[in-house]
């Protein structure tokens, strides 16, 4: 049986090579935090379209996971 990832991938790539993300990778993992949230929602609100405010935290939320050090 394997594991669900729990970590995107892309985060682990750019934390291990110490370098800034792609908007791909960016997006990418936008949309994973995004179908998270999303099946945290109640029923009723699965189809509510994504807010631009929602989008800009989200992608702010997975540029800070993508960055993992503030320091650099």
């Amino acid at each position: 049986m394997t594991q669900p990832n729990m970590i995107a991938p892309e985060v682990i790539a750019c934390i291990a090579e110490g370098r800034d993300p792609s908007l791909a990778e960016l997006n990418r993992v936008a949309d994973s935090i995004w179908a998270d949230l999303k099946a945290a929602r109640p029923a009723f609100a699965w189809d509510e379209p994504q807010s631009d405010s929602e989008r800009l935290l989200i992608l702010r939320a997975a540029h800070a996971a993508l960055l993992g050090d503030t320091t650099r």
